[in-house]
């Protein structure tokens, strides 16, 4: 008989703690999209119990021109899909690794940015002449 933990509960602690993380990354990535882009972002949110006041975040969604980023919790893991929109229509929905995710939003993110600047700019310039 062994004095310390065994395999299985080192793993099964190691697994419990990664699900705590991905649910920290998941709220604290729903708080920094919903403050940097309002417009742009939906935040689903769970109560924790049937009696509890406290909530936490299930799924986060943002639609920018042409494509709608959803990461979300599939039991104990995180899923991230991208819908392709045509007409307001979803015609195609994939599921990517995060990080492959999360470099199509960035890309999505920079060209809101710089359509918005280009539209402050042209505002600007009406404005003035």
């Amino acid at each position: 008989m062994s004095d310390g933990p065994s395999e299985f509960d080192l793993s099964a602690a190691w697994i419990r703690r990664a699900q705590g993380d991905l649910k920290a990354f998941l709220e604290a990535f729903a708080v920094r999209m919903e403050s940097a882009l309002p417009d742009h972002v939906v935040v689903e949110r769970r109560r924790d119990g049937f009696f509890s006041s406290t909530r936490h975040v299930t799924g986060v969604t943002v639609r920018t021109d042409g494509d709608v980023f959803i990461l979300g919790m599939a039991g104990a893991r995180l899923v991230a899909r991208r819908q392709k929109l045509v007409r307001g229509v979803a015609v195609k929905t994939e599921v990517l690794g995060m990080p492959e995710w999360l470099v199509a939003l960035d890309r999505e993110v920079k060209l809101l940015a710089e359509q918005a600047g280009a539209a402050q700019s042209a505002l600007h310039g009406l404005l003035m002449s």
